[in-house]
């Protein structure tokens, strides 16, 4: 596993996320999020982890049919703004305050049922030991066969980005097959941030197709 460890406080997140501050809430969908619509990616129970605001997962509920999703977020501000956003568009999202470092088991989440679980920039945020814990919680939820989509900001960045820079080797590690994980795919993307953002809007980052094998 990587040296570098650092990760940003759990603290930046309770202050800034749904104040329309973050440089994550760029009021539009991600365009990682409309692609993988188009590929006709989502289908059956879906759990959108750290879906703050909620512009990606209202998308996706506008855009797919027969459907049904969980969206989850940790802090519960962002999770405000989510609903009410989730009701302006008409779209029918269960919402749920959850921290997935958390036992997930005694909150709302039901255990083996999710078809797809969607990561757009989460897991960059974690300590080596917080990942751990995270991807437990991971092969709690999701089904057997299930595909886990990841999105993170990855080693091919060249600037001083806060979120950690994920490596492809990091992620054949945990996602081995050992265990319990089968990686399809690892493809390069764009994350992107708001026009303010001092580092620009649009940083190099990996979309991964993660399998949950028996």
């Amino acid at each position: 596993m990587t040296n570098d460890d650092e990760a940003p406080p759990q603290e930046v997140f309770f202050r800034l996320s749904g104040t329309g501050n973050g440089i994550w809430e760029i009021n539009r969908p991600q365009k990682v999020i409309l692609d993988l619509v188009k590929r006709n990616i989502f289908h059956g129970e879906l759990l959108d982890i750290g879906c703050g605001i909620a512009d990606n997962i209202i998308y996706i509920a506008k855009h797919v049919n027969n459907i049904r999703i969980t969206a989850i977020d940790m802090v519960e501000k962002a999770i405000e703004v989510a609903r009410q956003k989730a009701e302006e568009n008409q779209v029918n999202i269960q919402f749920e305050v959850v921290n997935m470092l958390d036992d997930v088991l005694k909150t709302n989440l039901k255990e083996n049922s999710y078809d797809i679980i969607l990561d757009s920039a989460t897991f960059h945020v974690f300590t080596n030991e917080d990942r751990q814990q995270y991807v437990k919680n991971l092969r709690k939820l999701i089904k057997p066969n299930g595909i886990y989509i990841q999105i993170v900001c990855s080693e091919k960045e060249s600037r001083p980005t806060r979120p950690r820079r994920i490596k492809r080797a990091d992620l054949y590690e945990l996602f081995s097959e050992e265990n319990g994980w089968k990686i399809e795919s690892i493809e390069d993307t764009i994350y992107e941030a708001t026009p303010d953002c001092p580092l620009g809007t649009d940083f190099q980052s990996y979309l991964s197709f993660i399998r949950k094998i028996v």
